[in-house]
């Protein structure tokens, strides 16, 4: 089993829990038996900002890969929960509903946005290991700066 990491970008400390999963779009899957629970990692709430809105899909549907199960809104900008592979939604966190702000707070544990059934069983084979994830955060980091630099 992986451990934790942590990384630091600017003056934050990046959580990247390693007994997860992840996707390039910065949400993470954690398996539980058949179904995936789904969230927003924590780089993805420290570069969008405070979360003041957020929209579900609805339970039941189906959501093809890269398309949304959630839209939310940010004090910096508007975005989409992305569907790291094919699958049904089986839960919604209805809590985030009324307090959105719980994915920036707990991104890991109470900011979970969704539970869902992968359409088949390949999806682990499309998704970042944690030291992976990790790496893609570092490269995005060094490609930002290196504009600002230009």
């Amino acid at each position: 089993m992986s451990s934790d990491m942590e990384i630091v970008i600017d003056k934050f400390l990046i959580a990247v829990k390693g007994d997860l999963r992840y996707s390039k779009d910065h949400i993470w899957v954690k398996k539980e038996n058949q179904h995936c629970v789904l969230g927003l990692t924590d780089y993805a709430q420290r570069k969008g900002g405070d979360i003041v809105f957020l929209k579900f899909e609805h339970r039941g549907d189906i959501i093809k890969e890269g398309e949304p199960i959630a839209f939310y809104e940010t004090i910096k900008a508007a975005l989409n929960v992305s569907a790291p592979f094919t699958c049904e939604i089986v839960e919604l966190n209805s809590i985030l509903r009324d307090q959105p702000e719980l994915i920036n707070k707990d991104p890991y544990g109470t900011g979970w946005i969704a539970r869902v059934e992968p359409e088949n069983q390949m999806y682990l084979d499309t998704l970042l290991s944690p030291q992976n994830y990790s790496e893609l955060i570092k490269d995005l980091e060094a490609l930002e700066n290196n504009t600002k630099d230009e």
